[in-house]
């Protein structure tokens, strides 16, 4: 086994730039929340990559969740890309600490820009902005395929100024901590179909179906894969996201996001 790429995803965009790596390294693609509730996970490969989207400037809590059960991490390649509209800030750096408080080492770490999808804020970009985007993305991932293949170490991409200062991170780790409870402001609208697709989408089983409408149980990751993959844009998160264009990933199929849970490449 030459390399493990492990990824979280919400819109898709996560899992593009972790299957492109993937295939690349010839390595295994796991999905994180299909082995983030296991006691500990065995690093084997040579080559460990854990791919996800920035979560307000820094790491969502899964993938925190995720590496404090990583073992056996001495003396591997270690690289981590996240994936963001706007800023990286201290995600990074972040990452990093995290990774040697488990006796690991972070040789590199990039930043992949994808179109932004945090609804709450703003609403999908037009479709020709995106597909430069992706041209883009094909470029950056190759880059960072032969960087790694190389065994090249050093290179660690985030945020300048502000939002990778150290005030910046002491805002990311007083409200990241809010972040499951959420899962309060989604609510559905009368267009819902109950078709289960929320249900079905959702990375780490956050939504149950009363009389076929979705209710939230108060663990949420803010990954919004609810609301962007809803059919009907029936979903809303608070007063701003009626009206608003949804976004996902148009190279991801709605069967890789239904099978996240159980996905092992």
């Amino acid at each position: 086994m030459k390399a493990q790429i492990y990824y979280f995803t919400g819109t898709g965009n996560s899992f593009v730039v972790a299957r492109g790596v993937a295939e690349q390294l010839e390595g295994d693609l796991i999905a994180i929340p299909s082995v983030v509730d296991e006691e500990s996970i065995r690093a084997e490969a040579k080559i460990i990559g854990v791919v996800y989207p920035v979560y307000m400037r820094g790491v969502p809590l899964i993938v925190k969740r995720f590496v404090k059960i990583l073992r056996n991490l001495e003396g591997r390649y270690i690289f981590t890309i996240a994936t963001c509209g706007g800023k990286a800030g201290a995600t990074i750096n972040i990452f990093k600490k995290e990774i040697e408080r488990n006796k690991g080492s972070l040789a590199a770490g990039f930043v992949v820009r994808m179109p932004g999808n945090y609804i709450p804020m703003y609403g999908a970009i037009e479709e020709e902005r995106q597909r430069k985007m992706f041209e883009d993305v094909e470029e950056k991932t190759q880059y960072i395929v032969k960087y790694v293949f190389e065994g090249q170490r050093g290179v660690r991409e985030f945020g300048k100024g502000f939002s990778n200062s150290f005030l910046a991170r002491i805002v990311y780790h007083l409200v990241s901590p809010n972040i499951p409870k959420m899962d309060k402001r989604f609510y559905v609208d009368d267009t819902c179909s109950h078709c289960g697709i929320c249900e079905k989408v959702c990375p780490v089983d956050n939504i149950d179906l009363a009389y076929g409408k979705p209710f939230w149980k108060g663990h949420c990751e803010q990954c919004l894969a609810c609301l962007q993959w809803c059919p009907e844009t029936a979903i809303q998160f608070g007063k701003t996201t009626a009206g608003r264009t949804r976004y996902h990933n148009p190279n991801v199929k709605l069967p890789d996001m239904i099978s996240i849970r159980d996905r092992r490449l």
